[in-house]
């Protein structure tokens, strides 16, 4: 006849609870690193200035104190005018400042021909989103 030792209670709850913690530990280090360092997912700006045919809408996402993100919206603008502008931006000036440090990104833009009102549009939200992530880095660094 075989003799069985029961499990002991304590152990097994002590077991138990290591794994718990350590499966917390691993899943809370790296939120904790980049909340802890400034690093990890970025910070969006928005700014929405009026169009030709509605609300031009800027978004600026910073990671790491770069430019990871710059786009403009302007979905009721005119298609062969304000669009066609917006796309512009889009395709030149915004994309080549991806991955640019914010402190350094100038907040001036050159006018669309033909697409006035909406150059303006694109240019004020700009400045706006920029400005902001600027005065959020300058104030984060003097929290340092």
């Amino acid at each position: 006849m075989a003799i069985q030792a029961e499990p002991n209670k304590k152990g097994i709850i002590s077991l138990v609870a290591i794994v718990l913690l350590m499966i917390l530990v691993t899943a809370l280090s790296n939120p904790i690193y980049e909340a802890l360092s400034g690093k990890g997912d970025g910070v969006t700006y928005t700014a929405a200035y009026p169009g030709y045919g509605g609300d031009v809408i800027i978004t600026l996402t910073i990671e790491d104190e770069r430019v990871s993100e710059l786009n403009a919206l302007g979905n009721f603008e005119t298609p062969a005018i304000g669009q066609k502008a917006i796309e512009q931006y889009n395709a030149t000036v915004f994309s080549e400042l991806s991955d640019a440090y914010i402190d350094e990104v100038s907040t001036h833009l050159d006018a669309v021909s033909g697409a006035t009102i909406t150059s303006g549009a694109v240019a004020a939200g700009f400045q706006e989103v920029v400005e902001q992530a600027q005065t959020a880095l300058s104030l984060s660094l003097r929290e340092r």
